[in-house]
């Protein structure tokens, strides 16, 4: 299924734009015209999607490069995890975000970084960052991030598109409309690109590979109390509203409620991983491999 995951989201996509351009060539008579335009359209939007996707989901957050010396420890773990798991070393990047999270992007050429909040390692102790960091290259290892971040680009773009236009006087209206019309399309095309499996082998095998189960457990309730802390405090978050799609590719949903913040994001969201500290603390406990992940290093 995870291999069909990213032809489907495309044809899924395809068929989004078909459909809606059958409708508004229906609204002028031309329903044929429509669907062909709205094909095209649809063919070149996936095309541009897959080729953004490496940017889009580490731009709209605001990510810088994070040079070697600027964060020592966290390439040293980078390094001996890339080590043991037989995983290229992706680039680092950071947000300049207070609230501790962590998310993936993977380009279909191969190209792969990782994105840290500057708070990660302010908030968490250093064995539950190397946790979280290991539940990253443990993602990669999967070879699923590049459906999820063309999915999360894909389902991101239009909303992110409404919201610019919401943020300007005059626009408004046309803001709302857009984020009407997509926000239920956007989060159904996410979810679909999103494996519930490929989320438990990620976290089976970064319990493992941190040596201490219980330090992913700890470091993903602290990443989701601080984030829900935002949805209950109503405190506006940098970039907490640009891509409510992007919340797929995250240790933790940077959106931890649906009606607070972004009350038009649909409860579809509410199905994404909110974090699974119980689950983590589950695989950690079965020496059962899951297919998909290099082999545990000796002595794991």
């Amino acid at each position: 299924m995870s291999r069909l995951r990213l032809p489907l989201v495309f044809l899924v996509c395809c068929s989004f734009w078909a459909v809606l351009g059958l409708c508004l060539g229906g609204l002028f008579r031309h329903s044929v015209a429509g669907l062909v335009w709205g094909l095209i359209f649809g063919i070149a939007y996936v095309v541009f999607g897959s080729w953004a996707a490496e940017k889009f989901p580490s731009d709209i957050w605001g990510a810088k490069l994070l040079e070697n010396e600027w964060a020592p420890n966290l390439y040293d773990m980078l390094h001996e995890l890339s080590a043991k798991m037989e995983v290229p070393l992706p680039t680092l990047y950071s947000v300049p975000s207070a609230r501790p999270n962590a998310f993936v992007v993977a380009g279909r050429d191969g190209n792969t970084a990782i994105i840290v909040t500057n708070g990660l390692t302010r908030s968490l102790e250093k064995h539950e960052v190397y946790a979280v960091v290991a539940l990253m290259m443990a993602r990669l290892a999967t070879g699923v991030m590049p459906t999820w971040t063309i999915g999360a680009t894909l389902a991101g773009l239009p909303l992110h598109l409404g919201l610019t236009l919401r943020r300007r006087p005059g626009m408004e209206w046309l803001g709302t409309f857009f984020l009407a019309v997509f926000a239920l399309p956007a989060a159904g095309l996410a979810r679909l690109a999103w494996g519930e499996g490929t989320v438990t082998a990620a976290d089976f095998h970064a319990a493992h590979l941190s040596e201490s189960p219980e330090a992913l457990e700890t470091a993903l309730r602290k990443i989701e109390t601080a984030w829900a802390a935002v949805s209950r405090e109503g405190v506006a978050e940098d970039r907490s509203e640009v891509n409510p799609a992007t919340a797929l590719l995250f240790a933790a949903p940077p959106l931890a409620r649906a009606d607070t913040g972004a009350a038009w994001w649909p409860r579809l969201q509410a199905q994404f991983p909110s974090t699974r500290p119980d689950a983590a603390a589950r695989a950690a406990r079965f020496p059962a491999r899951l297919p998909g992940l290099p082999a545990e290093p000796e002595g794991y």
